[in-house]
Protein backbone atom coordinates (compact mmCIF):
# COMPACT_ATOMS: atom_id res chain seq x y z
CA UNK A 1 0.00 0.00 0.00
CA UNK A 2 1.18 3.57 -0.92
CA UNK A 3 2.28 5.69 2.30
CA UNK A 4 1.75 9.03 -0.31
CA UNK A 5 -1.38 11.43 0.80
CA UNK A 6 -4.01 11.53 -1.30
CA UNK A 7 -4.41 14.48 -3.49
CA UNK A 8 -6.79 16.11 -5.65
CA UNK A 9 -7.03 18.67 -8.31
CA UNK A 10 -10.42 20.82 -8.43
CA UNK A 11 -9.92 22.81 -12.01
CA UNK A 12 -8.13 21.42 -14.20
CA UNK A 13 -7.43 24.62 -16.19
CA UNK A 14 -3.93 26.16 -16.69
CA UNK A 15 -2.85 26.19 -13.72
CA UNK A 16 -4.82 23.07 -12.21
CA UNK A 17 -3.08 21.38 -15.33
CA UNK A 18 0.48 22.75 -14.32
CA UNK A 19 0.00 21.56 -10.31
CA UNK A 20 -1.36 18.01 -11.52
CA UNK A 21 2.01 17.46 -13.77
CA UNK A 22 4.29 18.77 -11.35
CA UNK A 23 3.06 16.46 -8.38
CA UNK A 24 3.15 13.98 -11.06
CA UNK A 25 6.50 14.65 -11.72
CA UNK A 26 7.30 14.59 -7.57
CA UNK A 27 5.48 10.86 -7.75
CA UNK A 28 2.01 11.47 -6.78
CA UNK A 29 -0.90 10.85 -8.74
CA UNK A 30 -4.12 13.00 -7.52
CA UNK A 31 -7.09 13.20 -8.63
CA UNK A 32 -8.19 15.27 -11.72
CA UNK A 33 -11.51 17.22 -10.56
CA UNK A 34 -13.31 18.49 -13.86
CA UNK A 35 -16.50 19.55 -15.26
CA UNK A 36 -15.83 17.73 -18.41
CA UNK A 37 -14.02 14.59 -19.08
CA UNK A 38 -10.91 14.34 -20.94
CA UNK A 39 -8.77 11.24 -21.70
CA UNK A 40 -5.50 12.49 -20.36
CA UNK A 41 -2.93 15.08 -18.84
CA UNK A 42 -0.17 16.75 -20.35
CA UNK A 43 2.13 19.21 -19.98
CA UNK A 44 4.26 21.05 -22.83
CA UNK A 45 7.53 22.62 -21.08
CA UNK A 46 10.85 23.48 -22.41
CA UNK A 47 10.12 21.85 -25.88
CA UNK A 48 9.33 18.29 -24.52
CA UNK A 49 5.62 17.18 -23.45
CA UNK A 50 5.15 14.57 -20.69
CA UNK A 51 1.30 12.78 -20.36
CA UNK A 52 0.29 11.80 -16.97
CA UNK A 53 -1.92 8.96 -16.36
CA UNK A 54 -3.68 10.72 -13.63
CA UNK A 55 -7.06 9.44 -12.66
CA UNK A 56 -10.15 11.74 -14.79
CA UNK A 57 -13.36 12.67 -12.34
CA UNK A 58 -16.35 14.20 -13.29
CA UNK A 59 -18.39 12.69 -10.51
CA UNK A 60 -17.69 13.75 -6.79
CA UNK A 61 -19.85 10.81 -5.75
CA UNK A 62 -16.57 8.67 -6.92
CA UNK A 63 -14.42 9.78 -4.05
CA UNK A 64 -13.86 10.44 -1.04
CA UNK A 65 -11.93 12.84 1.42
CA UNK A 66 -8.39 13.91 0.44
CA UNK A 67 -5.57 14.69 2.47
CA UNK A 68 -4.89 17.95 0.39
CA UNK A 69 -7.26 19.22 -1.87
CA UNK A 70 -5.62 22.23 -4.66
CA UNK A 71 -8.14 24.25 -5.54
CA UNK A 72 -7.34 25.81 -8.88
CA UNK A 73 -10.43 27.34 -10.14
CA UNK A 74 -10.78 31.20 -10.48
CA UNK A 75 -11.84 33.08 -7.61
CA UNK A 76 -15.47 33.82 -9.18
CA UNK A 77 -15.72 29.98 -9.70
CA UNK A 78 -15.71 28.35 -6.31
CA UNK A 79 -19.61 28.25 -6.09
CA UNK A 80 -19.66 26.18 -9.23
CA UNK A 81 -16.91 23.67 -7.47
CA UNK A 82 -19.14 23.64 -4.41
CA UNK A 83 -19.57 20.01 -4.85
CA UNK A 84 -16.80 18.89 -5.38
CA UNK A 85 -15.59 20.63 -1.90
CA UNK A 86 -18.22 19.58 -0.09
CA UNK A 87 -17.37 15.80 -1.05
CA UNK A 88 -13.09 15.63 -0.68
CA UNK A 89 -12.95 18.12 2.73
CA UNK A 90 -12.73 16.04 5.65
CA UNK A 91 -11.81 17.33 9.13
CA UNK A 92 -8.38 16.87 8.44
CA UNK A 93 -7.59 17.87 4.96
CA UNK A 94 -5.19 20.91 3.91
CA UNK A 95 -6.81 22.95 1.34
CA UNK A 96 -4.02 24.88 -1.02
CA UNK A 97 -6.29 27.75 -2.20
CA UNK A 98 -4.24 28.57 -5.55
CA UNK A 99 -5.99 31.54 -7.08
CA UNK A 100 -5.60 35.41 -7.18
CA UNK A 101 -6.21 37.91 -4.65
CA UNK A 102 -6.14 38.46 -0.79
CA UNK A 103 -9.01 36.93 0.46
CA UNK A 104 -8.44 33.28 -0.01
CA UNK A 105 -9.26 31.97 3.23
CA UNK A 106 -12.31 34.15 3.35
CA UNK A 107 -13.58 32.71 0.16
CA UNK A 108 -13.82 28.66 1.61
CA UNK A 109 -14.87 29.75 4.80
CA UNK A 110 -18.26 27.66 4.01
CA UNK A 111 -16.16 25.16 3.30
CA UNK A 112 -13.45 24.56 5.24
CA UNK A 113 -11.59 26.19 8.97
CA UNK A 114 -9.48 28.39 8.41
CA UNK A 115 -6.85 26.73 10.04
CA UNK A 116 -6.77 24.42 7.15
CA UNK A 117 -6.62 26.51 4.50
CA UNK A 118 -2.65 27.29 2.79
CA UNK A 119 -3.40 30.93 0.82
CA UNK A 120 -0.83 30.76 -2.20
CA UNK A 121 0.12 32.97 -5.12
CA UNK A 122 1.29 32.05 -8.27
CA UNK A 123 3.80 32.88 -10.93
CA UNK A 124 3.46 30.78 -13.37
CA UNK A 125 3.25 31.72 -17.27
CA UNK A 126 0.75 28.62 -18.66
CA UNK A 127 -1.93 28.55 -21.20
CA UNK A 128 -4.38 25.84 -22.00
CA UNK A 129 -3.51 24.55 -25.66
CA UNK A 130 -6.71 22.24 -25.44
CA UNK A 131 -8.76 19.99 -22.99
CA UNK A 132 -5.98 17.87 -20.52
CA UNK A 133 -3.15 20.39 -22.56
CA UNK A 134 -1.36 23.07 -21.21
CA UNK A 135 1.72 25.14 -22.22
CA UNK A 136 3.69 25.94 -19.57
CA UNK A 137 6.15 29.01 -20.27
CA UNK A 138 8.89 28.43 -18.10
CA UNK A 139 9.22 26.75 -14.46
CA UNK A 140 7.25 28.65 -11.76
CA UNK A 141 7.35 29.58 -8.51
CA UNK A 142 3.82 29.11 -5.84
CA UNK A 143 4.53 31.88 -2.41
CA UNK A 144 2.73 30.18 0.60
CA UNK A 145 3.09 31.23 4.59
CA UNK A 146 5.95 30.15 6.32
CA UNK A 147 4.01 27.83 8.27
CA UNK A 148 3.47 23.54 9.31
CA UNK A 149 0.72 23.50 6.60
CA UNK A 150 3.21 25.58 4.23
CA UNK A 151 5.78 23.85 4.21
CA UNK A 152 3.93 20.45 4.05
CA UNK A 153 2.81 21.81 0.85
CA UNK A 154 6.25 22.86 -0.45
CA UNK A 155 7.10 19.25 0.73
CA UNK A 156 4.05 18.13 -1.25
CA UNK A 157 5.94 19.04 -4.60
CA UNK A 158 9.44 17.58 -3.77
CA UNK A 159 12.15 18.35 -5.57
CA UNK A 160 10.87 18.26 -9.30
CA UNK A 161 11.62 21.64 -11.08
CA UNK A 162 9.10 22.50 -13.19
CA UNK A 163 7.16 24.13 -9.88
CA UNK A 164 8.75 25.41 -6.72
CA UNK A 165 6.55 26.11 -3.80
CA UNK A 166 8.59 28.64 -1.46
CA UNK A 167 7.43 29.41 1.72
CA UNK A 168 7.71 32.75 2.35
CA UNK A 169 7.80 35.19 6.21
CA UNK A 170 6.51 38.40 4.78
CA UNK A 171 3.25 36.72 2.94
CA UNK A 172 1.19 39.36 3.56
CA UNK A 173 3.29 41.66 2.10
CA UNK A 174 3.92 39.31 -1.08
CA UNK A 175 0.61 38.59 -1.66
CA UNK A 176 -0.45 42.83 -1.23
CA UNK A 177 2.31 43.01 -3.83
CA UNK A 178 0.81 40.48 -6.50
CA UNK A 179 -2.63 42.50 -5.86
CA UNK A 180 -1.28 45.62 -7.07
CA UNK A 181 -0.10 44.28 -10.31
CA UNK A 182 -3.23 41.96 -10.97
CA UNK A 183 -5.86 44.86 -10.00
CA UNK A 184 -4.12 47.39 -12.53
CA UNK A 185 -3.13 45.49 -14.77
CA UNK A 186 -6.15 42.84 -15.18
CA UNK A 187 -8.34 45.98 -14.98
CA UNK A 188 -6.85 48.02 -17.74
CA UNK A 189 -6.17 45.39 -20.13
CA UNK A 190 -9.19 43.71 -20.10
CA UNK A 191 -10.64 47.26 -20.56
CA UNK A 192 -8.33 48.16 -23.62
CA UNK A 193 -7.99 44.47 -24.75
CA UNK A 194 -4.36 45.04 -25.15
CA UNK A 195 -1.15 43.50 -23.53
CA UNK A 196 -0.14 44.57 -20.28
CA UNK A 197 2.18 47.16 -22.01
CA UNK A 198 -0.97 49.16 -21.62
CA UNK A 199 -0.59 50.10 -18.29
CA UNK A 200 2.62 51.73 -19.42
CA UNK A 201 0.74 53.85 -22.12
CA UNK A 202 0.95 57.26 -21.96
CA UNK A 203 -2.05 57.78 -22.12
CA UNK A 204 -3.30 55.80 -19.04
CA UNK A 205 -0.22 56.11 -16.80
CA UNK A 206 -1.85 58.61 -14.25
CA UNK A 207 -4.81 56.02 -14.09
CA UNK A 208 -2.33 53.25 -13.62
CA UNK A 209 -0.59 54.90 -10.57
CA UNK A 210 -3.03 56.22 -8.94
CA UNK A 211 -4.82 52.48 -9.17
CA UNK A 212 -2.03 51.39 -7.76
CA UNK A 213 -1.60 53.92 -5.26
CA UNK A 214 -4.91 52.86 -3.80
CA UNK A 215 -4.20 49.63 -4.01
CA UNK A 216 -1.16 49.84 -1.36
CA UNK A 217 -3.41 51.99 0.58
CA UNK A 218 -5.55 49.46 1.49
CA UNK A 219 -2.21 46.83 1.64
CA UNK A 220 -0.73 49.55 4.15
CA UNK A 221 -3.55 49.42 6.53
CA UNK A 222 -3.83 45.48 6.49
CA UNK A 223 -0.03 45.09 7.55
CA UNK A 224 1.79 44.87 4.01
CA UNK A 225 4.91 47.10 2.71
CA UNK A 226 6.30 48.14 -0.71
CA UNK A 227 9.56 49.27 -1.52
CA UNK A 228 9.37 52.86 -2.07
CA UNK A 229 9.77 52.84 -5.77
CA UNK A 230 7.60 49.97 -6.00
CA UNK A 231 5.23 52.04 -8.46
CA UNK A 232 8.04 52.56 -10.73
CA UNK A 233 9.38 49.79 -10.53
CA UNK A 234 6.30 47.78 -11.85
CA UNK A 235 6.05 50.07 -14.62
CA UNK A 236 9.28 49.78 -15.65
CA UNK A 237 8.65 45.74 -16.37
CA UNK A 238 5.87 46.10 -17.94
CA UNK A 239 8.11 48.51 -20.21
CA UNK A 240 9.81 45.45 -20.58
CA UNK A 241 9.54 41.81 -20.22
CA UNK A 242 5.99 41.48 -19.49
CA UNK A 243 4.77 43.85 -21.83
CA UNK A 244 3.17 41.54 -24.12
CA UNK A 245 1.81 39.49 -21.74
CA UNK A 246 -1.79 39.22 -22.08
CA UNK A 247 -4.06 38.70 -18.74
CA UNK A 248 -5.98 36.66 -18.27
CA UNK A 249 -8.68 38.70 -17.58
CA UNK A 250 -8.36 39.97 -20.89
CA UNK A 251 -8.57 37.08 -21.96
CA UNK A 252 -11.37 35.88 -20.72
CA UNK A 253 -13.23 38.95 -21.61
CA UNK A 254 -11.37 38.41 -25.13
CA UNK A 255 -13.30 35.54 -25.23
CA UNK A 256 -16.31 36.19 -23.97
CA UNK A 257 -15.72 34.45 -20.60
CA UNK A 258 -16.75 36.25 -17.20
CA UNK A 259 -14.08 38.56 -15.94
CA UNK A 260 -11.80 37.67 -12.17
CA UNK A 261 -12.55 41.54 -11.32
CA UNK A 262 -14.29 40.05 -7.87
CA UNK A 263 -10.71 39.05 -6.26
CA UNK A 264 -8.83 41.64 -8.02
CA UNK A 265 -10.08 45.06 -8.24
CA UNK A 266 -13.61 44.84 -5.64
CA UNK A 267 -12.08 43.38 -3.17
CA UNK A 268 -10.05 46.25 -2.62
CA UNK A 269 -12.69 48.34 -1.92
CA UNK A 270 -14.45 45.97 0.56
CA UNK A 271 -11.02 46.31 2.33
CA UNK A 272 -11.06 49.97 1.85
CA UNK A 273 -14.25 50.40 3.37
CA UNK A 274 -13.37 48.38 6.69
CA UNK A 275 -10.23 51.04 6.74
CA UNK A 276 -12.03 54.37 5.99
CA UNK A 277 -10.31 54.26 2.73
CA UNK A 278 -11.69 55.53 -0.36
CA UNK A 279 -11.38 53.34 -3.50
CA UNK A 280 -13.04 55.87 -6.57
CA UNK A 281 -10.69 54.49 -9.06
CA UNK A 282 -10.74 50.88 -8.36
CA UNK A 283 -14.70 50.97 -7.50
CA UNK A 284 -15.32 52.94 -11.15
CA UNK A 285 -13.16 50.01 -13.00
CA UNK A 286 -15.52 47.61 -10.88
CA UNK A 287 -18.20 48.60 -11.67
CA UNK A 288 -17.35 48.76 -15.61
CA UNK A 289 -16.43 44.85 -15.19
CA UNK A 290 -19.55 44.32 -13.65
CA UNK A 291 -21.78 45.45 -16.28
CA UNK A 292 -19.35 43.99 -19.16
CA UNK A 293 -19.95 40.64 -17.27
CA UNK A 294 -23.90 41.08 -16.77
CA UNK A 295 -26.33 38.86 -18.63
CA UNK A 296 -27.70 40.62 -21.68
CA UNK A 297 -31.64 41.74 -21.58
Amino acid sequence: MSDRPSIAVVGVGAIGGAMAAALGDAGHAPALCVRTPFGHLSRRLNGETRTYAHRVDADPAELSHMDWVLLCTKAHQIASAAHWLRRLIGPDTRVAVMQNGVDHIERVSAYVAADQVVPCIIFLPVRVEEPGLVKQGRAGTVQVPESQAGRALADLFGDQSAVKVEPTADFLSTVWSKLVMNAVGGAICALALKPMSAVAATEVRELAIGLMEEVMRVGHAEGASFPEDFVEKTIERVRGSTGGHWTSMAVDRREGRPMEWQARNAVVGHIGQRHGIRTPLNDALTALRAVIDAPSD
